[in-house]
């Protein structure tokens, strides 16, 4: 049974268009319970024009107390307290990464639809008609014009001429659904 499924579904797939996207996420095995003698220094930076914020204190994680200490430079350009928050959070970020590494955990994803109106449309004809989607969209020409009342735009097509690839342009307009219809093709 389930050797007749998957060769039923082998040609479904091969039809399909499919997308991978990976995602790598990162997460402190650690949590700071408690900060004790927190101290917040602004001074000037080693680059020119810019302020300083320094961050120390020791952190309780578990029952150990460790050092914690994060720096952040900035232009001047916000409060003081905005500063020394993103000192603070780098801080925490060091010492939990002192205390016990990061764990990272990596995920990929493949999706595939074999939607026929997701894919972009290869061969087009005066007459064929489309999503807007499925067009190509004119580099030099984005924006939608109107014609005789009907919402149009310009796009291209690549085709295959006996030993050549040309690229031709075309104009699509709207019809009273969602879908568009090539009226011209140059």
């Amino acid at each position: 049974m389930k050797r007749l499924l998957l060769a039923a579904l082998i040609p479904i797939l091969a039809q399909a268009e499919c997308v991978m996207t990976d995602r790598t996420t990162t997460t402190a095995t650690v949590r700071i319970e408690e900060r004790s003698d927190v101290r917040r220094d602004i001074v000037p930076s080693p680059t020119q024009g810019y302020r300083r914020c320094q961050v120390s204190y020791k952190a309780r994680i578990g029952a150990q107390w460790y050092l914690a200490t994060g720096v952040y430079d900035w232009p001047g350009n916000a409060p003081d307290a905005e500063a020394c928050a993103v000192a603070m959070s780098r801080a925490d970020a060091s010492v939990r990464t002192h205390v016990a590494p990061v764990g990272v955990r990596g995920e990929s994803t493949m999706v595939c639809t074999d939607r026929p109106n997701m894919d972009t449309l290869r061969k087009t004809a005066v007459g064929t008609q489309g999503r807007l989607h499925q067009f190509r969209p004119h580099p030099d020409y984005p924006r939608e014009f109107w014609h005789n009342g009907t919402r149009c735009r310009w796009f291209l097509d690549t085709e295959w001429a006996q030993t050549d690839v040309q690229t031709r342009q075309g104009i699509i307009c709207r019809l009273e659904t969602d879908q568009w219809v090539v009226v011209d093709k140059i």
